[in-house]
Protein backbone atom coordinates (compact mmCIF):
# COMPACT_ATOMS: atom_id res chain seq x y z
CA UNK A 1 0.00 0.00 0.00
CA UNK A 2 1.47 3.37 -0.98
CA UNK A 3 1.39 6.27 1.36
CA UNK A 4 -0.16 9.54 0.27
CA UNK A 5 2.90 11.65 1.09
CA UNK A 6 6.46 10.38 0.72
CA UNK A 7 8.78 12.38 2.96
CA UNK A 8 11.96 10.86 1.53
CA UNK A 9 11.05 12.01 -1.98
CA UNK A 10 9.86 15.42 -0.73
CA UNK A 11 13.07 16.14 1.18
CA UNK A 12 15.41 14.72 -1.46
CA UNK A 13 13.78 16.65 -4.28
CA UNK A 14 13.62 19.76 -2.10
CA UNK A 15 17.38 19.45 -1.51
CA UNK A 16 17.93 19.20 -5.26
CA UNK A 17 15.80 22.29 -5.99
CA UNK A 18 17.45 24.30 -3.20
CA UNK A 19 20.94 23.29 -4.37
CA UNK A 20 20.04 24.22 -7.95
CA UNK A 21 18.78 27.69 -6.94
CA UNK A 22 21.82 28.25 -4.69
CA UNK A 23 24.11 27.27 -7.57
CA UNK A 24 22.38 29.53 -10.11
CA UNK A 25 22.04 32.50 -7.74
CA UNK A 26 25.66 32.06 -6.61
CA UNK A 27 26.91 32.18 -10.20
CA UNK A 28 24.74 35.21 -10.99
CA UNK A 29 25.92 37.05 -7.86
CA UNK A 30 29.52 36.11 -8.70
CA UNK A 31 29.35 37.65 -12.19
CA UNK A 32 26.97 40.52 -11.41
CA UNK A 33 28.09 44.10 -10.74
CA UNK A 34 29.40 44.76 -7.25
CA UNK A 35 27.38 47.88 -6.50
CA UNK A 36 30.50 49.85 -5.60
CA UNK A 37 30.66 51.84 -8.82
CA UNK A 38 30.65 55.65 -9.06
CA UNK A 39 27.23 55.50 -10.66
CA UNK A 40 24.82 52.82 -9.51
CA UNK A 41 23.89 50.27 -12.13
CA UNK A 42 20.47 48.67 -11.90
CA UNK A 43 20.66 45.32 -13.57
CA UNK A 44 18.38 42.39 -13.97
CA UNK A 45 19.23 38.85 -14.78
CA UNK A 46 16.48 36.37 -15.51
CA UNK A 47 14.04 39.01 -14.28
CA UNK A 48 15.57 39.65 -10.83
CA UNK A 49 17.74 42.50 -9.52
CA UNK A 50 20.87 41.96 -7.42
CA UNK A 51 19.07 42.38 -4.06
CA UNK A 52 16.38 39.98 -5.23
CA UNK A 53 19.04 37.41 -6.21
CA UNK A 54 20.73 37.89 -2.83
CA UNK A 55 17.40 37.24 -1.09
CA UNK A 56 16.85 34.08 -3.14
CA UNK A 57 20.38 32.90 -2.34
CA UNK A 58 19.97 33.46 1.40
CA UNK A 59 16.51 31.92 1.73
CA UNK A 60 17.32 28.86 -0.39
CA UNK A 61 20.54 28.48 1.62
CA UNK A 62 18.46 28.31 4.80
CA UNK A 63 16.00 25.92 3.13
CA UNK A 64 18.86 23.70 1.97
CA UNK A 65 20.35 23.64 5.47
CA UNK A 66 17.02 22.81 7.07
CA UNK A 67 16.20 20.09 4.54
CA UNK A 68 19.71 18.64 4.91
CA UNK A 69 19.19 18.36 8.67
CA UNK A 70 15.82 16.65 8.13
CA UNK A 71 17.40 14.37 5.52
CA UNK A 72 20.20 13.43 7.85
CA UNK A 73 18.45 13.15 11.21
CA UNK A 74 14.85 12.17 10.36
CA UNK A 75 15.12 10.01 7.28
CA UNK A 76 18.61 8.54 7.45
CA UNK A 77 19.50 8.79 11.12
CA UNK A 78 19.89 5.03 11.67
CA UNK A 79 22.14 4.59 8.67
CA UNK A 80 24.06 7.78 9.47
CA UNK A 81 24.79 6.92 13.11
CA UNK A 82 25.59 3.33 12.22
CA UNK A 83 28.02 4.57 9.57
CA UNK A 84 29.55 7.04 12.02
CA UNK A 85 29.99 4.36 14.65
CA UNK A 86 31.66 1.91 12.30
CA UNK A 87 33.75 4.45 10.41
CA UNK A 88 34.80 6.41 13.48
CA UNK A 89 36.21 3.22 14.99
CA UNK A 90 38.07 2.51 11.74
CA UNK A 91 39.15 6.14 11.33
CA UNK A 92 40.64 6.29 14.79
CA UNK A 93 42.97 3.51 13.71
CA UNK A 94 43.84 5.24 10.42
CA UNK A 95 42.69 8.90 10.59
CA UNK A 96 44.21 9.89 7.22
CA UNK A 97 40.92 10.95 5.57
CA UNK A 98 39.68 12.81 8.65
CA UNK A 99 42.92 14.73 9.06
CA UNK A 100 43.10 15.43 5.32
CA UNK A 101 39.58 16.90 5.10
CA UNK A 102 40.14 19.03 8.21
CA UNK A 103 43.43 20.35 6.82
CA UNK A 104 41.83 20.96 3.41
CA UNK A 105 38.90 22.86 4.97
CA UNK A 106 41.31 24.97 7.02
CA UNK A 107 43.41 25.65 3.92
CA UNK A 108 40.36 26.77 1.94
CA UNK A 109 39.07 28.97 4.78
CA UNK A 110 42.43 30.54 5.63
CA UNK A 111 43.46 30.77 1.97
CA UNK A 112 40.27 32.61 1.12
CA UNK A 113 40.63 34.95 4.08
CA UNK A 114 44.24 35.83 3.24
CA UNK A 115 43.58 35.73 -0.53
CA UNK A 116 46.35 33.30 -1.40
CA UNK A 117 46.48 31.27 -4.62
CA UNK A 118 44.31 29.78 -6.09
CA UNK A 119 41.59 31.55 -4.10
CA UNK A 120 42.82 35.06 -4.91
CA UNK A 121 42.60 34.29 -8.63
CA UNK A 122 39.02 33.09 -8.28
CA UNK A 123 38.08 36.18 -6.24
CA UNK A 124 39.83 38.59 -8.63
CA UNK A 125 38.25 36.94 -11.66
CA UNK A 126 34.81 37.50 -10.15
CA UNK A 127 35.67 41.13 -9.40
CA UNK A 128 36.87 41.69 -12.97
CA UNK A 129 33.60 40.32 -14.33
CA UNK A 130 31.68 42.54 -11.90
CA UNK A 131 33.68 45.61 -13.01
CA UNK A 132 32.89 44.90 -16.66
CA UNK A 133 29.30 46.00 -15.99
CA UNK A 134 30.53 49.60 -15.76
CA UNK A 135 31.72 50.55 -19.26
CA UNK A 136 34.05 53.54 -19.51
CA UNK A 137 34.96 53.61 -15.84
CA UNK A 138 38.00 52.35 -14.02
CA UNK A 139 35.86 51.49 -10.99
CA UNK A 140 37.64 54.02 -8.77
CA UNK A 141 36.36 56.40 -6.17
CA UNK A 142 33.44 58.59 -7.19
CA UNK A 143 34.27 61.93 -8.78
CA UNK A 144 32.71 63.81 -5.88
CA UNK A 145 35.38 62.50 -3.51
CA UNK A 146 38.37 63.01 -5.82
CA UNK A 147 40.44 66.20 -5.50
CA UNK A 148 39.59 68.82 -8.09
CA UNK A 149 42.37 69.73 -10.54
CA UNK A 150 42.70 73.41 -11.25
CA UNK A 151 44.44 74.76 -14.30
CA UNK A 152 46.64 77.75 -13.48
Amino acid sequence: MSRFFRWRFFISFGLFIALFVILISGVILYIGPSGKAPTPVVWRMIGLTKPEWQNQHIIFGFAFSLLALFHLFLINWKAFFSYLKIKSQESLKKPVELIFIIVLALYVGIGTFYKIQPFSTILEFGKSISKSWYPGTTHQTPAATRPIKQDL
